[in-house]
């Protein structure tokens, strides 16, 4: 509740300056479709516990139902009414609702649109309600999501239901159903298809001056998945932390999905199913790479290198599809790791371990994103946060000690003044007497030199110390498998390692992972530990696939 409470203020203060939120309704309807459909057989579902809590802080949160063929339409049914109970509860009248499609699918057809519609609004009749705005969303993997769209507005107008609103982008966008297609369905004036065609050029033209990502010329998914299509970007470079051929991402999913299926990839479980999938694939014992190879493994005692957060959502099963007997088999074979990850909810930064000084913003920012996000709260309250690079992402993401000598670039002076900016220009890189990487800048005709210890020749004063490579067949050097941050080391020098024990502790793809001891270093004993964890003031060493994480020799 404080964190939407927090949002709440950040969102009327942009509308109401000085006033906030007062008392009054947010002008912002955020889509809320929290672990899906999920209801338990005691009536606890995470989404209305969270829809309530942004009704409470005053916003309209907009139901979403997400969409799978296997999900019944009972359970729609019985979700529509708890939606309408929702607003009633909150003095409101619910009149929008969304159906969310995270990926396509060969069963996502104009039919079973509409029979969901049909099954939503004849909830909003018996409860003598008005027809609702009935919101859809889906991507188009195949060409085809605009003529399905089109198929569902036939359908629905032959019905007489007009409050259908369907996701749309301009002409060949490539990802999102195309309006030109889609449209065709309706009758529209001449005025009308006039600005149809202006809008699709205009936006054409400003995603092409914004857009730094685009995943349309990737070929990761396939024309008949069920996977969210927004996610590719993320999934590729992923999969390069990895290590792993992108081309293989897709399949590890349905595989994950397959022998833990947690349904459609809303979320979290996007999250959980590729963490499951990227997993299967970095372990070496688990050949080949299908379902049943999967189940084999698991069956007989296997353990994945999956974070907490993936473990405490198998063991929740928040979703509406049967538990596989391999879910609970996984944990079972894991108690230790699980253990730990449910023990991190009494680590949660609340309200009571803010600054009262924080402003809404950064109220915001530290209880939703945790413990990074109080960090980056607190930098922001004493100036030492990167924010002030935000309109210079050309200098914010480049690799170090790149950037060529004469970059031009601005720097946000005020946070909350987006047009105070200074104008900085990069004059080189240079040596100062002490060793130090100099960095020199020209700003309104003055020099300005900063210098910082050589990286470098810090690694190389300690030969012990900062990640190098694990040398390929040698047993004595472990090299890391998952990508991410060290946090601790669960062993010590002299220790004599025992498989299926806790060995070390990561942070990759934003979850916390226990790392165990494998088989085939059993009985061996440790000689060094070559990286840092991370502490209060420093972040652990950042590993990649290779690099040694511990040194042994025989015990």
């Amino acid at each position: 509740q404080p964190l939407f409470d927090a949002t709440a203020e950040v969102v009327a203060s942009h509308y109401r300056p000085g006033v906030g939120v007062g008392g009054k309704l947010v002008p912002w309807q955020p889509y809320n479709f929290h672990a899906g459909n999920f209801v338990d057989a005691s009536g606890y579902s995470p989404q209305d516990e969270t829809t309530a809590e942004l009704l409470k802080a005053k916003c309209l949160p907009m139901p979403n139902w997400v969409f799978s063929a296997k999900f019944p339409l009972e359970a729609l049914e019985a979700w529509t009414g708890r939606q309408i109970d929702l607003y009633e509860k909150a003095g409101l009248k619910l009149h929008q609702i969304r159906m969310k499609n995270p990926g396509q699918g060969s069963d996502w057809t104009g039919e079973a649109i509409w029979t969901h519609v049909k099954t939503m609004a004849k909830v909003f009749q018996q409860r003598g309600l008005e027809p609702p705005i009935v919101y859809i969303h889906n991507h188009d993997f195949n060409g085809m999501g605009a003529h399905i769209g089109k198929e569902a507005f036939r359908l629905a107008q032959a019905e007489g239901f007009t409050t259908l609103v369907i996701d749309a982008a301009y002409r060949k966008n490539g990802t999102h159903n195309d309006n030109t297609v889609l449209l065709s369905g309706l009758s529209m004036t001449p005025e009308q298809r006039e600005c149809l065609i202006e809008y699709n050029y205009n936006q054409q033209a400003l995603e092409n001056v914004l857009s730094r990502f685009d995943s349309r010329t990737s070929q990761m998914t396939p024309w008949d998945s069920d996977w969210a299509g927004g996610t590719e970007g993320s999934d590729i470079r992923i999969a390069k932390e990895y290590g792993l051929d992108v081309r293989k991402i897709n399949h590890a999913k349905e595989v994950a999905n397959e022998v833990f299926p947690l349904e459609r990839a809303v979320t979290p479980f996007s999250e959980y199913k590729l963490r499951l999938g990227i997993a299967l694939m970095i372990e070496p014992g688990i050949e080949p790479k299908t379902p049943e190879a999967v189940r084999a493994w698991v069956n007989k005692g296997g353990k994945l290198k999956v974070g907490g957060d993936v473990l405490v959502g198998l063991k929740r099963w928040e979703t509406l599809v049967p538990k596989t007997a391999e879910a609970d088999k996984l944990l079972e074979n894991m108690p230790d790791e699980l253990a730990a990850a449910m023990a991190q909810s009494s680590k949660l930064i609340t309200v009571a371990d803010l600054p009262e000084s924080f402003t809404p913003e950064q109220r915001h920012t530290a209880l939703g994103y945790q413990l990074k996000g109080f960090d980056f709260a607190a930098a922001q309250a004493k100036g030492t946060d990167l924010s002030p690079l935000l309109v210079a992402p050309h200098v914010l993401h480049r690799q170090p000690r790149t950037l060529p000598k004469g970059t031009q670039f601005e720097v946000l002076l005020d946070p909350t003044d987006s047009t105070s900016r200074a104008q900085v220009e990069f004059t080189g890189f240079g040596k100062a007497p002490n060793g130090d990487v100099a960095m020199n800048f020209l700003h309104e005709g003055v020099a300005v030199q900063v210098a910082m210890p050589d990286p470098d020749a810090a690694v190389a004063a300690t030969a012990d110390s900062g990640p190098r490579k694990a040398t390929p067949g040698n047993k004595y050097e472990v090299p890391t498998q998952v990508p991410g941050e060290i946090l601790s080391y669960s062993v010590k020098v002299g220790d004599v390692l025992k498989a299926g024990e806790p060995l070390c502790v990561l942070e990759s793809m934003k979850m916390e992972m226990k790392i165990s001891v494998p088989e085939d270093i059993d009985g061996l004993k440790v000689k060094s530990l070559p990286l840092k964890g991370r502490t209060k003031e420093k972040q652990g060493d950042i590993l990649a696939p290779g690099d040694l994480m511990i040194e042994l020799e025989d015990a």
